[in-house]
């Protein structure tokens, strides 16, 4: 690192290497995973992209055992577009020997990210070969069955899911969305509705409910929820794109 780059390093990412000194008061000249970890997560948030990439690959290359400091580095790779490189990683660990199940998960995230929801879904599956009642996971293979055009199915898991946690947005909001693809605009709708005045609501379920408003004839309820998030054109096209969906015989939403 050159002296200017020292110089200007954000504050951030120099108090993360502060927090690595020795307890004699001297600077330890190896760094732990989790100290990399710090830097990295330091210099992501500052936005120093190419040295955070270089120290996630450090702290998963430093702590090979460490299975959430693999799962992390992976994630941040995967996020600045370095797939191939955070699915090395997952991939490298798992062929120590022993199935890892969140592990597994991780690198079927991956490669659904990377837009191989069938190689996804086979991992999925592997998961919960091992443990068939998470439901993060049976979440996820949903979600790849919904990718792959297989909506009957996506949506008997997701039911599966809702009936131990029915309240759960997120699954209640991709089982809405499945029914979209479908075309079942009136279903996803009812789907959606209950959550409509619930707290802590995420935005994507609030937007999803403002597109189905509209596709359903409520103007003011849609413009409600979206407010100036999307153009009446850009809605338009939304809603007739939906419209398109709509299955054989089936009038309209």
């Amino acid at each position: 690192m050159s002296l200017v780059r020292l110089i200007v390093l954000p504050l951030a990412v120099c108090c993360a290497l502060a927090g690595c000194v020795a307890g004699n008061g001297r600077h330890d000249p190896t760094l732990s995973a989790e100290a990399r970890l710090r830097v990295a997560e330091a210099a992501d948030a500052a936005g120093d992209t190419d040295l955070a990439l270089t120290m996630y690959a450090a702290a998963a290359a430093n702590d090979p055992s460490n299975i959430n400091v693999q799962i992390r580095a992976a994630d941040a790779l995967a996020r600045a577009g370095k797939i191939e490189q955070a699915r090395q990683i997952l991939a490298d660990r798992l062929r120590t020997g022993r199935r890892e199940p969140a592990l597994m998960r991780a690198l079927a995230l991956i490669d659904l990210v990377a837009g191989q929801p069938a190689q996804a879904l086979a991992g999925f599956k592997d998961v919960l070969a091992i443990n068939p009642t998470d439901a993060p996971t049976n979440v996820d293979m949903a979600v790849a069955l919904d990718l792959l055009g297989r909506h009957e199915e996506a949506q008997a898991v997701y039911r599966q899911v809702l009936a131990a946690t029915p309240n759960d947005p997120a699954t209640r909001n991709n089982l809405a969305v499945s029914m979209m693809l479908e075309g079942r605009t009136r279903q996803a709708l009812d789907m959606l509705a209950p959550l409509q005045n619930a707290d802590a609501v995420p935005p994507r379920v609030k937007a999803n409910l403002g597109i189905l408003y509209a596709a359903t004839g409520d103007a003011q309820r849609s413009r409600a929820l979206l407010g100036d998030s999307v153009t009446d054109s850009d809605l338009l096209a939304l809603t007739r794109a939906m419209g398109s969906l709509a299955p054989a015989g089936h009038a309209g939403p």
